[in-house]
Parts: structure tokens; C-alpha cells; sequence
């Protein structure tokens, strides 16, 4: 039944589109993990009223901020950041850079208050940039919740999410480092 009021209210918009004047319209590409199209509960349950699609928001591409650029503004409001690395297609470990979903740049911060000698996640902090919100934000969520399934052996770290941008900080460092790096990061 959803899926049939559905139809008929992306047909009307369509038919109401072919009548009305044009106007340029901005397409987005689809997202996986959104659903094509939704129709309102009240729509489902009213007999009598005229089914109209509500559309559905898609991830929004944003301008992509540097990855270096933003660890980089970091460093002077954190004491204890010692170096910004690149992340590049060579060294990514994840092999995720630019792979589709996942983070466009990305950067290291060392921070003396972790493991010396570690790079990623175990060297301090890291910055990932994403084309969208969705992306950055389904990146934290996957990896709060393997951490949260495996238990803190595995580690455990403090998600800040900007927009498009995720600073994952580890757990390594004290939470008054943390909060210093909320504070500079401002989320």
C-alpha cells in the first residue's frame, strides 16, 4: 500500500512539473542508505486525501574542506600536537581514500601524549574529510560500534564531527587533552 502511494505521489509531482513553468532543478545522486522516496504516515492512514510525496533529503555534497589544512589549524591550540601528516593513497593503511563513501582526505596528528612512533589513530588523532555529512557521520557510527562490540582491549576513542569532517582522538590521551581538542575543533 505504502509503496503504491508512493508512486501515485511522485506521478503527481511529475504530471504538476509537466504543467508548470520550467525551472532548472538540482539532482543529486542517491544515497544507499537513504530510502528512494517517503510518504508521510498522516498520507497512509487518510483515505480521502490526495497522497503527496515529501522528499526525501539526500547527503549533501559540501565543499570539501583539506584534511591537512584542518589538523594543521588545530596544532597551534593543542599543546601536545607534535606533527600533521598527509594521508595519501600510499599511505593509507585503511585503503580508503577516495574509495566511494568514504573519506576524500585525510591527515595524522602525532600527539606526544600517545604512543611514540605511531601513526593513525595509536600516534594521537586523525582528520577525515568526507564529500557529505551521511558519509562522515556512517564512518563514526561503524567504528564506535566495532569498538563498543570489541571491547576497550581494542581501543577506544572520542568521535568530533564538523559537517563533513570527523576527528577521531584517541583514547590513548587523557580527556583533558580531548577537551582541548573539542575546544580547537570547536564541536
Amino acid at each position: 500500500m505504502r509503496k503504491h502511494l508512493a508512486v501515485l505521489g511522485v506521478t503527481a509531482l511529475l504530471l504538476a512539473g509537466c504543467s508548470a513553468p520550467s525551472t532548472p532543478i538540482s539532482s543529486q545522486p542517491a544515497s544507499s542508505s537513504q530510502p528512494a522516496s517517503a510518504v508521510p504516515s498522516s498520507a497512509a492512514s487518510t483515505s480521502s486525501a490526495t497522497p503527496t510525496a515529501t522528499p526525501t533529503p539526500t547527503p549533501t555534497e559540501t565543499k570539501a574542506a583539506d584534511a591537512t589544512a584542518v589538523a594543521a589549524a588545530l596544532k597551534p591550540k593543542v599543546a601536545s600536537i607534535t606533527k600533521v601528516t598527509t594521508v595519501t593513497e600510499a599511505l593509507d593503511s585503511n585503503n580508503l581514500i577516495g574509495r566511494p563513501n568514504q573519506y576524500t582526505s585525510a591527515a595524522w596528528i602525532t600527539d606526544s601524549g600517545a604512543t611514540a612512533g605511531e601513526t593513525g589513530i595509536d600516534g594521537g588523532a586523525v582528520v577525515e574529510v568526507f564529500a557529505n555529512e551521511a558519509d562522515a557521520k556512517a564512518r563514526s557510527e561503524y567504528i564506535l560500534g566495532v569498538l563498543k562490540e570489541m571491547g576497550p582491549a581494542y581501543g577506544t576513542e572520542w568521535h568530533h564531527l564538523k559537517g563533513a569532517v570527523l576527528l577521531r582522538v584517541s583514547g590513548k590521551l587523557t580527556p583533558t587533552v580531548n577537551k582541548q581538542y573539542t575546544a580547537a575543533f570547536g564541536s
